[in-house]
């Protein structure tokens, strides 16, 4: 599917909100898939102030193996 969980959820959503004919389901989908939209702009501003922060090696090292660095 997609790289991310995030990314993954949204496309699951998609598929369904397609589908779904009923205006109120439409429009909860449609929501979380806007929460989703701010779920992975926090996720990217906490990966660049990692990214940038002054952490030391093992530390940096454990984040990436954690998936919280690339």
């Amino acid at each position: 599917m997609s790289d991310t969980p995030i990314e993954t959820i949204d496309t699951l959503l998609e598929s369904v909100e397609a589908d779904v004919d009923d205006e109120a389901l439409g429009f909860k989908l449609r929501t979380a898939r806007q929460l989703l939209l701010v779920l992975r702009e926090r996720e990217t501003v906490g990966q660049e102030a990692l990214e940038h922060a002054d952490i030391d090696p093992e530390t940096r090292e454990q984040l990436r193996e954690l998936g919280y660095l690339e």
